[in-house]
């Protein structure tokens, strides 16, 4: 009897466990809403990898009001609508008690929020935003009204200057914002930050956010970046690439330490890549003598299409390629996205540059040679 009433209690703990679990996950989400019919629905849905999945629903009360509430696991981005295309951002996390008021007209200028700082702070720096734009969108309307007209050029070259300042004061701000205090508001901004400029803000959110909300798809999706982006920042050693060449022997890029080195990443198929050819030509027979080398990954499907355009286009340098198309190893590990695609190493294998063609590439290869 004693281990009967031992199991009892073991299989009620247990229960009680999950219970609070799911007490301690569960959220609310109250509010009004104005300039809407009550009876009308508002609608919770979750970010779930590239949709909205529907969480709950409420019908809105005479007097205006709703009530919203289910369990989440974790953190995430979240969607209030009336069942129309317009919505308004949450950010919601577990245990938390939101209240909104909103307005049917105008979902995505929410009249007041409190209980989730993450939500207020999308709004304010949206709101902020909204200034910086409706400058711009002033100045292009000056714009308009002389196009076409004489003083179009003189004009013109005014407003630019003031658009780009009213611009280079919006991205300051942004970097502040996202830069003092990193958060999953961030992620909804940060994007208007480039990347390649901007580095060290990404590398930081990416470092406190990643470490904070691992399983959150828009975070995963920043972390991704970052790395991407980190393997091939200046400086740092070029990713290994050992590929199969015509002939059925695998070159390694690293075979090629103690010269500068032109990875090309191209195809038979690239109209643009081939019109850039006479230029490699012309630019591996004026510096391979002195140490520089050009290793080209072709991102083909045939070899017969690649073979016979290295032949055409008198590529006589390495050439190399898995036959894979876009799903090609190397250029996932270099995160080509279009081609041509160029990245120059130094001979220590470390990035020196990237994208450089014709003109430009000649010219760091004389500044490099000339020393």
């Amino acid at each position: 009897m004693k281990l009967k009433s031992f199991g009892v209690l073991l299989i009620f703990l247990v229960f009680m466990g999950n219970l609070s679990a799911q007490l301690l996950n569960n959220i609310t989400v109250t509010g009004t809403v104005v300039n809407v019919q009550s009876s009308s629905m508002v609608y919770l849905s979750q970010l779930v990898g590239q949709g909205m999945e529907p969480i709950d629903s409420s019908k809105v009360r005479a007097d205006n009001s709703f009530s919203l509430s289910a369990n989440i696991k974790s953190p995430n981005f979240f969607q209030l609508t009336l069942g129309g295309k317009e919505y308004t951002i949450l950010i919601l996390e577990p245990g938390q008690n939101v209240h909104i008021d909103i307005d049917a007209k105008q979902l995505m200028k929410p009249i007041n929020i409190t209980g989730s700082d993450d939500t207020k702070k999308v709004y304010t720096m949206l709101g902020t935003l909204n200034s910086y734009k409706a400058q711009q969108d002033a100045l292009e309307s000056e714009y308009q009204k002389v196009y076409g007209t004489p003083k179009q050029d003189s004009v013109g070259k005014i407003l630019m200057q003031k658009y780009q300042s009213i611009e280079a004061l919006k991205i300051n701000y942004l970097k502040s914002e996202i830069s003092t205090k990193p958060s999953l508001a961030s992620m909804l901004f940060i994007d208007q930050i480039k990347i390649d400029e901007n580095l060290d803000l990404y590398e930081k959110v990416d470092k406190i956010l990643y470490a904070k909300y691992p399983n959150n798809a828009f975070v995963g999706d920043l972390h991704r970046k970052v790395a991407s982006k980190l393997q091939l920042a200046i400086g740092r050693p070029a990713p290994e690439i050992n590929l199969s060449s015509p002939e059925g022997k695998n070159i390694k890029l690293s075979s090629f330490r103690g010269k500068v080195v032109l990875i090309d990443f191209w195809a038979s198929w690239c109209g643009p890549c081939r019109r850039e050819s006479p230029n490699m030509v012309k630019i591996y027979n004026k510096y391979h003598s002195k140490g520089f080398e050009i290793y080209s990954v072709s991102l083909d499907k045939e070899k017969s299409s690649w073979v016979k355009a290295i032949g055409a286009d008198h590529l006589a340098w390495t050439h190399v390629s898995d036959l894979r198309y876009w799903s090609s190893v190397a250029a996932k590990d270099y995160g080509v996205g279009s081609i041509p695609f160029t990245v120059l190493v130094d001979e220590k294998g470390n990035i020196i540059a990237k994208g450089l063609r014709g003109p430009a590439l000649e010219q760091k290869l004389e500044e490099i040679f000339s020393k």
